[in-house]
């Protein structure tokens, strides 16, 4: 998560900003991360996983290791095909990743606005970079909204870019930085795996990898 500067002035903020513009040229001013809110430590994940996929295997204990993630057991309770393979379930998943994302990225979003020092209604641009939600209008209107951003912020979508996503988004921001003065662009990226969330099997074992 960043937002990038695209005036050549200096920063009037700068007692609240760690980083100076660089005249010309487009300046990261600020960055802010978020995760799921659920944390699994390691010796969690491997039994909850084994348990909730009812997978026999032992061999593939060894194969997990520790993680953040959207997935928890009462996702799992609501949604009992997720662990059954080959049951169509992509509109479950969706379900649960489209809110998800978007959550994740306000979250990082305010803790980059936080660091940056300026209000929200000064960001011009929105950046919005996943592949892990599918739906129009996308992920970018929705954050636009609930971090009350400007109803005129120009917004960019890149969807399904996979693991370029990020350098893609920051190459367009800067490139919107730019080429517009004055602009504060905000980039976010926010991704999670539930989508190709399975119950292991032996004949993937790039699943766990």
């Amino acid at each position: 998560m960043s937002i990038t500067n695209g005036n050549g002035t200096p920063n009037h903020h700068s007692a609240q900003t760690r980083r100076i513009p660089t005249p010309g040229k487009a300046t990261v001013l600020a960055l802010g991360k978020a995760f799921p809110s659920q944390l699994v430590p390691q010796d969690c994940l491997v039994e909850g996983y084994i348990r909730d996929t009812k997978c026999v295997d032992s061999s593939i204990k060894e194969k997990l290791e520790r993680l953040y993630t959207v997935m928890s057991k009462e996702i799992l309770d609501k949604y009992p095909e997720l662990a059954t393979e080959g049951t169509p379930t992509i509109k479950q998943r969706l379900e649960i990743a489209n809110p998800a994302v978007v959550e994740m990225a306000l979250e990082a979003s305010l803790a980059c606005i936080k660091e940056w020092g300026r209000p929200a209604q000064d960001i011009t641009h929105i950046v919005y970079v996943s592949s892990s939600e599918i739906r129009l209008p996308g992920g970018d209107l929705y954050l636009a909204s609930q971090l009350g951003l400007r109803t005129d912020v120009s917004r960019v979508m890149l969807y399904f870019l996979g693991c370029y996503g990020g350098v893609t988004g920051l190459r367009v921001a800067k490139d919107i930085a730019e080429n517009n003065p004055g602009s504060r662009v905000l980039l976010t990226t926010s991704e999670t795996t539930i989508l190709g969330f399975r119950p292991p099997n032996k004949d993937r074992p790039y699943d766990l990898n």
